[in-house]
């Protein structure tokens, strides 16, 4: 029995071991900024669903960088005002503020608008971190407007946000816009004869429906902030610049709304430890974009781990300018006020 139990703690330690060395070497190329010393101030930087994952250890490091004001705009109030108080606690910074911001509805993104123009008067950074993930048969939501709703938050209210904050941003004679993508952009299409992504969002081929894997409407979204990103740093002043970034494969709240059983979770448990990045670790990417010198970065593209990420920039390339510039004219109709 003796032996057993020693046999048993040596393969439990090999194994453990060999885990700890695979992690490090998965992630020894993951971009890191936590010992990078550049400041912020006199920087203000609005941050949608800045209250949790990606978007909370953002939010959290660009206080401790000193800026004038980190605006962290999402829909739950008490959750916004509880991320404001824990960073405050954490850095010791009075500089982060919670703004109301709901982006299912273009009223409430109007209203945030207004507020910002009356309150704030210029935008350095503007993030667009906030997305839904919702699995394809739960996928009946809406909007308030009645848009497919990856199509109205993931894209349509951030290019809303984007395109009416342009003056925020010329003010302060150096503005940023940064779109959160992802890498499964390239599993993403967008069928301008349907137009079925504005109202029904893409669904699974037949062949596909059992396979496990992201929703299309998630993919197509991703795919449209890339776009988007290229085309606005075609049409926007100079003084602007646009990125799009991939954080990685992180652990975050995107998925709540997934529904897997005990097993599975039990099956895909050890994998995720070895290969998902914590919420910190994927903010990386996203503060790479904010802080690095514009000289060093190229307006329009999509960055991943401190470098371009050429499977998806070729991915927009191929599908073209004239595309992308479809699709904000497509969002510019959207958006106009009913007559």
């Amino acid at each position: 029995m003796p032996l057993l139990s020693t046999f048993a703690t040596a393969t439990g330690a090999t194994l453990a071991a060999s885990a700890f060395l695979l992690r490090r070497k998965i992630s020894k190329n993951w971009v890191s900024l936590q010992k990078d010393t550049t400041l912020l101030e006199d920087q203000t930087i609005i941050i949608t669903g800045g209250n949790v994952g990606l978007g909370y250890e953002t939010a959290k490091d660009l206080s401790k960088r000193n800026a004038k004001s980190v605006i962290i705009a999402c829909r739950n109030i008490e959750k916004g005002n509880e991320a404001v108080s824990s960073i405050q606690k954490a850095t010791g910074m009075k500089n982060v503020k919670y703004m109301k911001l709901d982006l299912s509805s273009l009223d409430s993104v109007r209203a945030f608008l207004k507020k910002i123009e009356e309150e704030v008067p210029k935008v350095n950074v503007l993030i667009c971190n906030a997305g839904v993930w919702i699995p394809e048969d739960a996928n009946t939501e809406k909007t308030k407007d009645g848009y497919e709703m990856h199509f109205g938050v993931n894209h349509l209210a951030h290019y809303l946000l984007a395109t009416s904050l342009k003056p925020k941003l010329e003010a302060s004679g150096n503005g940023r816009i940064i779109f959160v993508s992802s890498s499964l952009m390239k599993s993403g299409q967008i069928n301008f004869e349907s137009k079925d992504f504005i109202y029904d969002g893409r669904k699974k081929d037949e062949e596909s429906k059992s396979n496990f894997g992201p929703p299309p409407a998630y993919c197509d979204t991703k795919l449209m902030n890339a776009m988007t990103c290229r085309h606005l740093s075609k049409v926007l002043p100079s003084t602007v610049s646009t990125y799009s970034v991939c954080p990685g494969f992180c652990r975050s709240s995107l998925g709540r709304s997934v529904k897997t059983s005990f097993l599975q979770k039990a099956l895909v448990a050890p994998i995720m430890l070895l290969i998902q990045r914590t919420a910190l670790q994927g903010a990386q990417n996203i503060l790479y974009a904010t802080i690095t010198p514009k000289e060093k970065l190229e307006s329009g593209m999509l960055y991943k781990d401190g470098k371009l990420e050429t499977d998806c920039n070729d991915y927009v390339d191929s599908i073209g300018e004239d595309m992308a510039k479809k699709l904000c004219e497509l969002s510019d109709e959207l958006l106009k006020p009913n007559e």
